[in-house]
């Protein structure tokens, strides 16, 4: 500080030391201030106890009512958190999206969007828009049984080199794959989680080049990840090992089949724009097109933000159960308002006598809020309670397919939303009696009538509105209930084509086989015959088959698309969807048969190759003429000998796709029991 300025603030100090009084007597002051009022709000608590405990079933009911509402909003709050409002647990997640396919014909807006690894190929080659591209396949590793223990399937996933560079994540000891290692001779490699690492390896540093077991060879371990990595995002099975992908020479080629399997995902370059991205897609999927068109015949390439793309299926209906139970405790604060109303109409004459000894309106509104807030904070406490029990039984009935169950959980989120749900909800329920009956010109005279009086016209008034409000709530949650029903009713009663009921399905792997992919992959046909008829022969299977593929099953969206065609005439499209099944398969599900045969056991390789039609591609390529007997480019050519009813591969709210059937190679086990008979069920 200046000299010049320096009286002036010795007078400043001077002034105010005058007109406010001593440093000390000031803090004394502000001190007395605050504790007035902690001493008034104890007081109003003390009285509010009193006055709660005074009318024990009143507080009871509100306790009850409370408790249900706060407690089912919280428990599906949640839920919602866990699956859809928390940021995924990856660096810069907002620049992560996934990459697709879509049919703009025939895929629905909740598709999987699965893409061709002869795309997934050209679009990493051609595109400068993001950091990195990478795929996500399918992957089955069982390790050889030691002794006599049982061999130890581990969750698995086939994944390109930039897929751990992409998710931002770095493996907590050695390192990740890279593109050298996406070739048959250099993929017997693995990445494990941290999980696996403490379990069989018990931590060991030195678990760097050792060596997995596999059934099919031996996987060097590059790398361990950190515990917290997961992938899916709180998957109820997390992944425990991660292999290279490596694309099958036949995908490397644009050839007439089709197969949509992949899942990609991007992360965006530093300042590139959603938009931005999609737009380079689609100049690079336009390309694309004019080199080869019969690949890209109405598909388009899509890209949306990772954590839209995980829960894109859910996000509609669980905002929507979000919003039934928050009417729900919208509701509950309606019919708390009208009792706390009627209870205090009968504290006329107390309110009234407070008013009369000095009690301001702030004095008398500040005890019903007190006595409303403890109310509903008790409600919560007793609600979050019974939402913790809840979860499990949540977690239990919810689809392992959803993303994130395994995150729902009762956290510092969850209960800072319940803390904040009660007091809202003390505020909501308290705000019409407290203006109502905190103002002292409402009193009525301390005389005899003013005693017997009960409720004057406007309580009355008050009283009747609120009971409308509650009404028009509860008619608006009843039909918004009956239409979610009537939705619900209409889907579940969809003819899928099929019948779901008591059928179950296996997947099926070698066990003990060779070393070798190649030498065991020739053994299969015949192991999985064997597997086949040693099944029938159990007592209680009533029908027994095999369909081609571990993810080629009916309702998964998955299925391989094969160049079609009729010699002689011109068709389109040129590819139909196409699955290798066995005899009796469509038995099994009960798929019915509308003209011709099912496939027999005289069906196999070395016999005239046939194949069978769904109803929708009988009709869209042979429009008003019988197909039986025709004969069909599929994979060569075939006869068609038989015709039977269309199913919904991509669940119930798709159309019908064209599908063929032929008799193959085989992965999956499908039976139905007869319904007697359980005793082999596990």
């Amino acid at each position: 500080m200046s000299f010049d300025t320096f009286p002036l603030a010795i007078v400043a100090r001077r002034i105010a030391l005058r007109d406010l009084g001593g440093l000390t007597q000031t803090k004394e002051a502000i001190h007395e201030v605050r504790m007035t009022w902690l001493d008034a709000l104890w007081r109003d608590a003390r009285y509010a106890a009193r006055s709660l405990r005074a009318t024990p079933s009143f507080t009871v009911v509100a306790v009850l009512v409370l408790t249900l509402g706060i407690g089912a909003t919280t428990a599906v709050f949640s839920v919602v958190d866990a699956v859809i409002l928390r940021r995924l647990p990856f660096p810069e997640a907002d620049r992560l999206v996934a990459v697709g396919e879509v049919n703009v014909k025939g895929d629905s807006e909740w598709g999987a969007n699965l893409v061709a690894p002869q795309n997934f190929l050209d679009w990493r080659a051609r595109q400068d828009v993001f950091s990195g591209l990478a795929a996500i396949g399918y992957a089955s590793i069982s390790l050889r049984p030691a002794e006599q223990k049982e061999p130890e399937v581990l969750t698995s996933q086939a994944v390109t080199a930039d897929f751990f560079p992409v998710l931002g994540v770095k493996p907590l000891i050695g390192r990740t794959f890279t593109i050298d290692n996406e070739v048959d001779g250099n993929a017997r490699v693995a990445v494990i989680s941290y999980r696996l690492w403490q379990r069989r390896f018990g931590g060991s540093p030195d678990v760097l080049g050792q060596y997995l077991p596999g059934q099919l060879g031996d996987l060097e371990i590059l790398g361990v990840m950190p515990p917290a990595f997961a992938y899916p995002v709180g998957a109820t099975r997390p992944t425990e090992v991660w292999v290279p992908y490596v694309v099958p020479p036949e995908n490397r080629i644009r050839g007439n089949d089709f197969s949509y399997y992949l899942r990609v995902i991007a992360r965006l370059q530093p300042g590139f724009s959603l938009q931005r991205a999609q737009a380079r897609m689609d100049q690079i999927t336009a390309e694309l097109a004019s080199e080869t068109p019969r690949w890209f015949e109405d598909r388009v390439a899509k890209v949306e933000r990772l954590g839209d793309y995980l829960t894109k299926q859910v996000r509609r209906w669980m905002f929507m159960l979000l919003g039934a139970v928050a009417f729900v405790l919208l509701i509950a604060c309606v019919n708390l308002s009208n009792l706390t109303l009627a209870r205090i109409s009968s504290r006329d004459r107390e309110l009234g006598i407070r008013s009369a000894l000095g009690a301001s309106r702030w004095d008398l509104a500040r005890g019903l809020l007190v006595e409303s807030l403890m109310l509903s904070l008790l409600g919560a406490a007793l609600g979050v309670l019974v939402a913790s029990l809840g979860i499990d039984l949540l977690r239990t009935s919810i689809p392992a397919e959803l993303p994130r169950v395994a995150a729902i959980a009762i956290d510092g989120r969850v209960l800072a939303v319940a803390v904040i749900m009660a007091v809202v909800t003390g505020l909501t329920f308290s705000a019409v009696p407290v203006f109502q009956f905190s103002r002292p010109a409402a009193r009525p005279a301390l005389t005899q009538a003013g005693r017997l009086s009960t409720a004057t016209p406007s309580h009355q008034w008050l009283r009747a509105m609120l009971v409308v409000a509650e009404v028009a709530l509860a008619v608006v949650l009843l039909v918004g209930s009956g239409l979610f029903l009537a939705s619900f009713a209409r889907v579940t009663s969809v003819n899928l084509g099929i019948d779901y009921h008591d059928v179950l399905t296996v997947r099926i792997r070698p066990l003990v086989g060779p070393r070798e992919k190649d030498v065991a992959l020739q053994r299969n046909p015949a192991l999985l015959r064997s597997v086949l008829e040693r099944v029938r022969a159990i007592p209680g299977i009533e029908v027994a088959s095999l369909i081609g593929g571990g993810e080629m099953v009916p309702l998964s969206g998955n299925l391989i698309t094969k160049d079609f065609g009729v010699p002689g005439r011109q068709v389109s499209p040129h590819d139909i969807d196409f699955t290798e099944i066995s005899p009796d398969y469509f038995r099994a599900i009960r798929v019915p048969l509308l003209r011709g045969r099912f496939f027999a056991g005289t069906d196999r390789q070395g016999s005239e190759p046939v194949a069978i039609l769904n109803d929708a591609a009988a009709k869209h390529y042979f429009p008003g003429e019988d197909p039986i007997d025709k004969v069909v480019r599929l994979q060569g050519t075939r006869t068609v000998v038989g015709i039977v009813g269309n199913i919904r591969h991509d669940g119930p709210e798709a159309g019908w796709r064209k599908h063929s059937t032929s008799r193959e190679r085989h992965r999956t086990l499908r039976g139905r029991p007869r319904r007697s008979s359980r005793s082999f069920v596990p």
